[in-house]
């Protein structure tokens, strides 16, 4: 049985007028071809799947070929079949991922530098992921690119230029590959399908190229990957279920319950998110995206996501076909502020289950507004452990009567709840905006105890930030800090028997991590 190669090889293209998305690096590269200016050393920079490879072969095949038409190859000549097969020894492509040290540049690299081309006009040294050579490895290559042998040009394609040394890049001329747009990805992806003799709705294409943010290798790949099932024609709902991604309709309906704070619809929705294998991070991305587009809508609307797309820039629809009602419809800018917020604070550095901790704390303490008696318990719960340390300020004589009557009227306790939560809002300015616990004066009790506590266990407790109250220490560590937090609580029985000697028999000791808490605070008090 022959070999059936990938979409994204099939399809890959073959001169300068089929790259798609990356019209001035094609128009440039043709014409210094043409007039014989291309430097010996090149420099392809941009994300993944984005062309940087299948450029260089076009380069490769430019300059080698018999029968070029203003910078484009042929196709058709012998130099440029034998480089489409990989037939000839004088267009060699490498992988620094692999092969990044010196030994491998002075056994491999060089002999192919220093000999002569053999079967075309030009030898050309295509090498990939070079930002992962070492110093010593471009030490050797150095000598090379300063006064490289005749017929030798060099390529190099990175994901990250920062890493190589500036040495190197002055002596190359670099070329910055752009993430492809959705309208470039989606044209290939129906070329391919009209090709394959496929079926495929507009929205499950639109779906696929939002999806590649930027890369048509990976849009190609995942298309192959879905024309592999058989289904045809191909629906978005498809995509969803066959890749894997959290459908569209559940990520609305779990943004309505945050903006609604339905606590109880939305943890429906997310343990049906989990009992079908859903990432959480998937799930946070598909999310922000909605509520992204929805602030987009709404301010192109003037206030609030309009009813019908018809109303919206292009580019800006939600879903369906124009004029279809939107998602999200009527909310205001306001509300999608925090909820984006909080999205973006919950997904920074946190793993999976910390993130869907995170995503059940928003709905749980909710994000709007207008219903402060389901909010104040969360914050409420947070304050004793993210208040600043400074003394407290006498309370009110009216404070007793008010815990007099919460005990004794469970009624009670919600409205004592907003009033507690409005004062939290009241010192906004006070409050730090990075991540990081800010620093607070050390009691006696906590300076006891970091010195009872012995050399492995004060690391472990040194950078957290302590709040005691009701027999309880809670101990608050910056996200940056997590893994002290982790260790911690893997000794906590040692912590707490240092505690007890401090604070007395019958202490327990709470390790928190500040970020989720934070984020929700913050995120009402931006209100």
């Amino acid at each position: 049985m022959a070999e059936q190669l990938a979409i994204y090889r099939r399809y890959r293209a073959s001169t300068f007028g089929e790259l798609r998305g990356q019209d001035p690096i094609a128009k440039t590269l043709r014409r210094a071809v043409a007039d014989g200016r291309l430097g010996h050393g090149l420099l392809f920079v941009g994300p993944r799947g984005t062309g940087k490879t299948s450029t260089a072969r076009i380069v490769a095949k430019a300059l080698n070929c018999l029968a070029p038409a203003d910078g484009e190859p042929c196709g058709s000549c012998t130099a440029c079949i034998a480089i489409r097969d990989g037939a000839t020894f004088d267009v060699v492509e490498s992988n620094a991922a692999t092969s990044n040290r010196i030994d491998d540049v002075r056994e491999d690299l060089i002999p192919l530098i220093t000999n002569p081309p053999t079967d075309l006009k030009r030898k050309v040294l295509i090498l990939d992921e070079v930002h992962r050579f070492t110093n010593d490895a471009w030490d050797a290559l150095l000598k090379w690119l300063e006064e490289p042998p005749p017929g030798i040009v060099f390529i190099f394609c990175t994901t990250d230029p920062s890493r190589i040394r500036p040495a190197i890049l002055s002596r190359l001329q670099r070329f910055d590959f752009r993430p492809i747009a959705q309208d470039e990805i989606a044209g290939k992806l129906t070329e391919i399908l009209k090709t394959e003799k496929r079926n495929a709705e507009p929205e499950a294409i639109a779906l696929l190229a939002r999806l590649a943010d930027g890369g048509m290798r990976d849009a190609e790949s995942m298309l192959d990957q879905l024309l592999s099932s058989g289904v045809d024609p191909l629906r978005a709902a498809d995509v969803e279920e066959l890749l894997g991604l959290p459908s569209a309709e559940h990520i609305v309906k779990l943004a309505v319950a945050m903006l609604d704070a339905d606590a109880p619809a939305g943890l429906a929705i997310l343990s049906e998110f989990e009992l079908r294998g859903r990432d959480p991070h998937v799930v946070a991305d598909h999310l922000t995206d909605l509520i992204r587009r929805a602030l987009h809508a709404a301010l192109a609307a003037g206030g609030s996501v309009p009813a019908d797309a018809s109303r919206l820039p292009a580019g800006l629809t939600l879903g369906g076909e124009p004029g279809a009602p939107l998602p999200l419809a009527g909310r205001d800018r306001a509300d999608l502020l925090r909820l984006a917020h909080a999205l973006r604070r919950l997904e920074s550095g946190r793993g999976d289950a910390d993130l869907r901790l995170g995503l059940e704390l928003l709905l749980l303490g909710t994000l709007t507004p207008t219903t402060p008696t389901t909010t104040a318990p969360l914050v409420a719960s947070a304050a004793p452990v993210l208040a600043p340390a400074a003394p407290a300020a006498p309370a009110a004589p009216a404070a007793p009567a008010a815990s007099t009557a919460s005990t004794a009227a469970p009624v009670s306790s919600a409205a004592a709840a907003a009033p507690a939560m409005k004062a939290t809002r009241t010192p906004r300015a006070a409050t730090p905006s990075t991540s990081t616990p800010p620093a607070a004066p050390a009691s006696d009790e906590w300076t006891r105890m970091l010195a009872a506590a012995d050399p492995a266990t004060k690391p472990l407790i040194a950078d957290a930030r302590p709040a005691f109250a009701d027999g309880v220490l809670t101990l608050l560590y910056s996200v940056s800090k997590s893994f002290m937090r982790q260790r911690a609580e893997g000794r906590r029985d040692r912590i707490e028997a240092i505690a007890a000697q401090v604070y007395g028999a019958g202490v327990q000791v709470k390790f928190l991590e500040q970020d989720v808490d934070t984020a929700l605070r913050e995120v009402w008090t931006d209100a």
